[in-house]
């Protein structure tokens, strides 16, 4: 039962700002290095996170072809242009400011810098297993969307995924930055989705406003797809954190 009904988009994305899934142990532990090997946790990650990362276009392909809107499917289409690498001149400038260079990521398909990231920290994926809690986390969440109403996977998507990204990857980053040797050319996949992810959230939050229009069911729909979204990632974080404080 909710005990406070949000009224707005914008309280929903407060609301998620608060969960457990943004601000876990796990993500804490990795940042201050609070954990038995933090460099192993790093690498540990870099394999399972890819079950998620290898299956992203599929989340947005099964939320786009849920919407009706012309203009909501280009903000899809936007993203899935972005996540094969094509960025735009404004982007880019952004990018530059951070320090990213545009030949690091301008026409680079986002796995292929994941892939980058995960041979900076010394393994090959595709020699690496999957874990079965990473498994079941992509299948869940993709499964979630499939069975969502538009306004459930608007929710899981923008408010519980997109718009949260900044915030989960800081503190992968300043763990990356402080216990591994890797470079920001090689670590670029997380600074590039903490500030593309941004604007995509921008426009998710727009369509979510526009889907809702102040119905209080609607929006009640939008946070339980929020709600269902950070809580399969929070069950990931609590395996992975499970795992990294396993003495090896």
């Amino acid at each position: 039962m909710l005990i406070h009904q949000p009224k707005n988009i914008d309280s929903l994305q407060n609301r998620a700002r608060q969960h457990r899934a943004i601000n876990h142990p796990y993500l804490k532990a990795l940042a201050a290095g609070d954990l038995p090997d933090p460099r192993q946790a790093i690498v540990d990650f870099a394999v399972q996170y890819q079950g998620y990362t290898s299956w992203f276009p599929k989340y947005l392909n099964c939320v786009m072809s849920k919407l009706d809107s012309e203009q909501h499917r280009a903000y899809f289409q936007e993203n899935l242009d972005e996540e094969s690498g094509h960025l735009d001149a404004e982007t880019i400038r952004d990018l530059k400011a951070m320090g990213i260079e545009e030949e690091w990521v301008q026409g680079v398909p986002h796995p292929i810098l994941f892939r980058r990231f995960q041979l900076a920290v010394g393994i090959d994926a595709r020699l690496q297993p999957l874990f079965p809690g990473a498994i079941r986390w992509r299948k869940n969440f993709l499964a979630m969307l499939q069975q969502a109403t538009p306004a459930e996977a608007i929710g899981a998507m923008g408010l519980g995924t997109e718009s949260m990204v900044k915030y989960i990857y800081r503190p992968i980053t300043e763990a990356i930055r402080k216990f591994t040797k890797v470079s920001q050319r090689d670590y670029v996949f997380f600074e590039l989705h903490s500030e593309v992810d941004d604007e995509h959230a921008e426009l998710m939050m727009r369509v979510a406003d526009e889907l809702a229009h102040g119905d209080a069911e609607k929006i009640e729909e939008i946070q339980r797809g929020m709600e269902s979204a950070l809580d399969l990632r929070a069950l990931f974080w609590d395996q992975l954190y499970a795992r990294a404080k396993e003495v090896k």
